[in-house]
């Protein structure tokens, strides 16, 4: 991605998996120190994939190429579940050998772990049975191989949870102890199959349970599609603010992704620092029609249902949100004195 003084992002992926570090410095070296500050550490060598039978670009690899570029294009145009859709159909078509399991325990290591990157996009972006069974396929011969690392068992671990196959998922990560992974909550769903359409996992104060609950999206409230650092800036600066900050305790559900696909540890730590706005897990990303994208952070004033005004993004700076959020606060009904100005942030 590109911005106005230059290179505004990239992807650290390929450069992790491909790269010892001082190449991955001297690669982002050729963008600004400054962004070689953002180096990834390299991963390369504990996955320990041998190049040196490697003699130009695979096949498999000039469709990985293929499904990365349709991926990124998914993910700029259309509202997220027409995103997933792409990204699913993409890696149908574009990897067959991956429900082929002669021809997948024929592929290369190199190729390999291309599939398994592109089967666990797949998976992560559409939690369909079909993509979990075949990115948990492409993972135990992966896993065979000795070609995989804590970051590939942590992957597998949140499409199971993200699929909701929640004993699967504590199985798994009780049989990759040296994964270190940290143990899962219990999941209560009294609301099983009887839910109405929109509903989340709310943790208890210790992090040791999530429960399901209904969220009714008839009165007027606040929705922020939270996750990133920008929403923990937004939590910081409002729970803290005279104004603001009772409004949002009383009327606002601070909501982050699925499980498997939001981190239960990330959330845990959020819910520690932020106890006034706790974070919400949503149960079923097809549940939530009503927030078509996931732009972080966002805040969605909602009334019957229904999006009636939308505030994007927590820049803090003087020309911050803060005022068009208190003047859309004041037209739901949601606050009396929007004139009430305390001392700036």
């Amino acid at each position: 991605m590109w911005g106005s003084k230059g290179l505004g992002g990239f992807n650290q992926g390929d450069l992790a998996e491909e790269l010892d570090d001082d190449q991955i410095h001297a690669v982002l070296g050729l963008f600004g120190s400054d962004v070689a500050a953002y180096a990834p550490r390299s991963r390369a060598a504990v996955i320990g994939i041998n190049r040196t039978g490697l003699t130009g670009i695979s096949d498999l690899e000039r469709r990985y190429t293929r499904f990365y570029l349709d991926a990124n294009r998914a993910s700029a145009h259309g509202n997220d579940a027409a995103r997933n859709d792409t990204v699913a159909a993409r890696f149908d078509a574009l990897f067959p050998e991956a429900r082929q399991p002669a021809t997948l325990h024929a592929l290369a290591d190199h190729d390999l772990r291309l599939l398994w990157r592109a089967a666990s996009q797949a998976a992560g972006s559409a939690p369909r049975p079909d993509l979990a069974e075949t990115a948990l396929s492409v993972f135990e011969v992966t896993e065979r191989r000795g070609i995989i690392d804590r970051q590939d068992v942590l992957k597998l671990r949140g499409i199971l949870l993200a699929g909701r196959r929640f004993e699967q998922a504590r199985r798994f990560t009780a049989a990759h102890p040296e994964a270190g992974l940290t143990t899962l909550p219990a999941f209560d769903d009294p609301l099983t199959n009887k839910a109405p359409a929109a509903t989340v996992w709310r943790m208890n104060a210790d992090g040791s349970r999530l429960t399901r609950t209904a969220i009714d999206l008839e009165p007027a409230q606040v929705l922020v599609t939270a996750g990133c650092h920008f929403s923990a800036d937004a939590a910081e600066d409002i729970t803290a603010d005279p104004v603001l900050g009772p409004v949002f305790a009383r009327h606002a559900h601070w909501l982050v992704s699925t499980p498997g696909v939001e981190s239960i540890d990330a959330v845990r730590d959020w819910n520690r620092r932020f106890p006034e706005a706790p974070a919400e897990m949503i149960h079923d990303r097809g549940e939530w029609s009503v927030l078509p994208t996931w732009s972080m952070p966002e805040f969605h004033v909602v009334r019957g249902g229904k999006v009636i005004e939308t505030v994007k993004g927590w820049p803090r700076s003087p020309a911050s949100n803060r005022r068009p959020l208190i003047d859309a606060l004041h037209r739901a009904g949601l606050l009396d004195q929007p004139s009430a100005e305390p001392t700036p942030l």
